[in-house]
């Protein structure tokens, strides 16, 4: 029998992330949004019918809901598989709280497959539990603060992270983009902030995330008669997270991207790599790098100092 076991650390309390799993008819909006799109309770709630995205349709028998020690199990009924038994259990980090994720299953061949989804599912879990705990004044952060989830987390490999637009009218841009289109906004930078041996220098420009699925975002930057001229418009530029931002660079550059004068208030930089600090009421620190591929479209190489 296959046995698998994933975690992941979530920036609420441990009351409020169970509160969300207990509501189990609820998981297609209080834990994985967009992941599952319907869940249906039947059986006097001790069946529960969970319809993914991609169309597959799974029946859950209730077993446990344990409030004494949150935790939820249930097993899933009929094919694809021969035996599943899994659980989710809170476990309390004082202001924090860690969500642990366990499934049993025949036949062995599914692991994989179900080790992509739980992962998928705990990362989704995560974004949606903190998101909400912030609109509610309950997120606390790893150093005690409180404040919204980061934007800019730490990976291991490059992962695209965002496309920038200029626009306009940065406030009419975000209604159309939240009202008309349904995104959520995930952060606002007042600017953000080059630093230097020689001091720090804003680069004059705001910025709007919108989040567009899990780790994946629109940036939304004024174009107007900023100072920060876009190279293209309204399409910018595309962010790739790395581990290395130098390394990449360099990497780039061997490979036949060319450097780009990025046109900063009183400075001179092209794009090289440099440390800046995404000012405003949350604050964020990274390390980012820019440059042109074959064709002069222009990409951003970040990594962040916050580790998610």
């Amino acid at each position: 029998m296959a046995s698998i076991r994933k975690e992941i650390a979530v920036m609420a309390p441990a009351a409020f992330a169970w509160d969300a799993v207990r509501d189990y008819g609820a998981l297609h909006t209080r834990l994985v949004p967009g992941l599952v799109t319907n869940t249906v309770l039947e059986n006097d709630a001790k069946i529960r019918v969970v319809t993914f995205s991609d169309g597959l349709v799974l029946r859950e028998h209730i077993i446990a809901v344990d409030d004494d020690i949150r935790r939820l199990v249930w097993s899933i009924e009929g094919e694809p598989f021969e035996h599943h038994n899994a659980s989710v259990e809170i476990i309390d980090e004082g202001a924090n709280c860690r969500v642990v994720w366990t499934a049993d299953m025949l036949p062995h061949g599914l692991a994989e497959t179900v080790a992509t989804i739980m992962d998928n599912g705990l990362d989704v879990t995560k974004r949606t539990l903190e998101a909400a705990a912030n609109a509610k004044g309950e997120a606390v952060s790893q150093s005690g603060s409180t404040q919204p989830p980061s934007v800019f987390c730490s990976t291991r490999k490059p992962t695209l992270h965002h496309v920038c637009l200029f626009v306009s009218d940065l406030e009419a841009s975000t209604k159309f983009y939240t009202s008309g289109l349904g995104l959520v906004v995930r952060k606002q930078f007042d600017d953000i902030v080059g630093q230097r041996g020689a001091g720090a220098f804003p680069f004059g420009v705001a910025s709007v995330f919108l989040e567009a699925g899990v780790g994946r975002y629109i940036e939304l930057h004024p174009a107007g008669g900023g100072t920060m001229s876009p190279p293209g418009f309204p399409l910018n530029h595309l962010a790739l997270s790395v581990d290395d931002v130098d390394a990449a660079y360099e990497r780039a550059v061997s490979a036949g991207g060319t450097a780009i004068d990025i046109p900063v208030p009183n400075e001179k930089w092209g794009g090289t790599p440099l440390d800046v600090v995404m000012s405003g009421d949350h604050p964020e620190s990274m390390r980012m790098a820019f440059i042109q591929g074959p064709d002069g479209e222009l990409i951003e190489l970040y990594r962040s100092t916050f580790v998610c």
